[in-house]
């Protein structure tokens, strides 16, 4: 099977496993909710960010497996794979041992922040157990996956997470509607990650033969190695992260907590536009990692422009969308009273669609070329710029403040690390940047310009305008057209190339449930 063949087909299955790993939440957090009630709702959300908290302590060892385990695996160094994989693996044993044990002495005054009622306690802290327990099982052997991501395998560990969370999403509802309550929902949810684990390791060793778990593979030079590169993906963590949560709490502290939750709204939509280009993203790095152990300087050019053309082709029209849809999709989703909510989603979606344009092509191939410093850098520009202005525009303009600040820093930040990889790949910025944005460009907001304009027209001639039903209505009927439209001139206007159309032929094969004959 060729690397692009292997490249489709993971794609495809990632992206179906993650997609149904989103929206099941969805679905599931209403009845949630109506069988357990928001007290203990609450509960759970709290303690499940606490653990997700943990994970920020790691150093950021995980980040750099996927580099270094494709690099000795393309280039047979097993003794070196066994090295990586076995000092990563007790790492991340050793390290949430060490939480695990942390939490458990604490557990009383951690969950004593919480205004949690006397008589939920008990069932605070076995929820906080058992959540520990998930947290040390999928964290723990988080070197797997790693594994199977980085030999081209992300299909096999994608269509069995796919099973396993299917079968959790029956198991959790069956349970729930017996009267399971909140520990019904934690078995189900520590029975999903205990199968996956068993699974992963499974499938691991399976593809990777060469694999032994040994004490003695663990080895210091290794672990600083590793280290260097996950210390600088770290500092990248966390500026991301202080960045992200810096606009709503100084929101919270200059004006109300009523504008903390629409900016914090504006924010959710522009996550759901990030999420489908980004998984659809996912198989760059295994890719970066192994072109460069085979040191094919051409193909890594190749693949760059190749990302950076497929995330335009698939980011634009989507933000293009939420730009000029905003209303619509926010009176939708919340309802009527949500006006500046509309406004900062503008701001924001520029914002975003940028970093996606001009930031995370190169975010994702140099980290695994063995440079991950200019991610860090890129960060650390973001988190200052947007201390700065954000600061100041919230202290005298508010909430369209926060969201300007934001857009800012990410647009400034993002530049930076388009022309540092532009130069590193030998292309010129200037020519680059037409060559690979303008027509998917022009022709999205053409596209959407001109369906809003149809929207707009007939809109008041649907019956009942203005409520949720219509609202679906309008927005299932307005991004079919603009989408099927986008795909068609696309398709005509010669920005795709043979083997793009060629790709994705083979990607409409794996989908297509009639196709008798293997795609890959």
């Amino acid at each position: 099977m060729s690397l692009r063949d292997k490249v489709i087909k993971n794609t495809f299955y990632h992206f179906v496993a993650q997609a149904f790993g989103f929206i099941s939440p969805f679905i599931l957090t209403p009845l949630i909710i109506s069988h357990i009630g928001q007290t203990e709702f609450g509960i759970y959300a709290i303690v499940m960010g606490f653990i997700g908290t943990f994970g920020l302590l790691d150093f950021s060892l995980s980040a750099s497996f996927i580099k270094f385990i494709s690099e000795y695996y393309n280039k047979g160094q097993y003794g070196e794979l066994n090295k990586t994989i076995n000092t990563g693996l007790f790492f991340y044993i050793g390290f949430t041992t060490f939480i695990c044990i942390v939490v458990l002495i604490f557990s009383e005054s951690i969950l004593g922040l919480i205004n949690i009622p006397p008589e939920l306690f008990p069932l605070a802290k076995f929820s906080l157990y058992i959540s520990l327990l998930v947290f040390f099982l999928a964290t723990s052997s988080t070197i797997f996956v790693s594994v199977l991501i980085s030999v081209q395998k992300m299909y096999v560990n994608s269509i069995a997470g796919l099973v396993i969370n299917v079968i959790n999403f029956v198991t959790t509802y069956i349970l729930l509607v017996s009267g399971f309550g909140l520990p019904g929902i934690l078995y189900a949810q520590l029975g999903a990650v205990a199968v996956s684990v068993f699974f992963n390791i499974y499938l691991a060793l399976r593809e990777v033969p060469h694999i032994q778990i040994r004490f003695g593979y663990i080895d210091k030079a290794t672990f600083k190695l590793m280290g260097a590169f996950g210390l600088q993906m770290q500092v990248s963590r966390f500026s991301s992260f202080l960045s992200e949560k810096y606009d709503e709490f100084l929101l919270g502290y200059f004006s109300t907590l009523g504008n903390v939750t629409y900016f914090n709204l504006a924010n959710r939509v522009t996550r759901l536009g990030k999420f489908f280009p980004l998984q659809l993203f996912q198989q760059v790095a295994p890719v970066a990692a192994e072109l460069k152990a085979n040191e094919d300087e051409k193909k890594l050019n190749e693949l760059f422009f190749e990302a950076t053309k497929y995330m335009t082709v698939f980011s634009a029209p989507i933000f293009l969308y939420i730009f000029v849809f905003a209303e619509l999709l926010i009176t939708t989703w919340v309802g009527p009273g949500y006006e500046i909510t509309v406004y900062l989603l503008r701001i924001l979606a520029i914002g975003q669609l940028v970093n996606l344009l001009i930031s995370a092509p190169g975010n994702s191939i140099m980290p695994n070329l063995g440079i991950p410093k200019f991610l860090m850098y890129e960060s650390l520009i973001s988190l200052v710029i947007n201390l700065v202005a954000s600061f100041l525009l919230i202290k005298y303009y508010g909430i369209v403040g926060a969201a300007i600040g934001s857009t800012l820093s990410a647009i400034i930040a993002s530049s930076y690390i388009y022309f540092t990889s532009a130069v590193h790949f030998k292309e010129n910025p200037i020519k680059f940047f037409f060559k690979s944005y303008s027509k998917p460009g022009i022709i999205a907001a053409a596209g959407s310009i001109l369906v809003y304009l149809l929207y707009y027209f007939l809109s008041e001639l649907l019956p009942g305008h203005g409520g949720r039903v219509t609202g679906i209505v309008s927005i299932l009927a307005t991004s079919g057209l603009y989408f099927a439209g986008y795909i068609l001139l696309l398709w005509k206007s010669g920005y795709l190339s043979t083997r793009d159309k060629d790709n994705m032929n083979k990607l409409i094969k794996l989908i297509n449930p009639l196709n008798k004959k293997p795609a890959v």
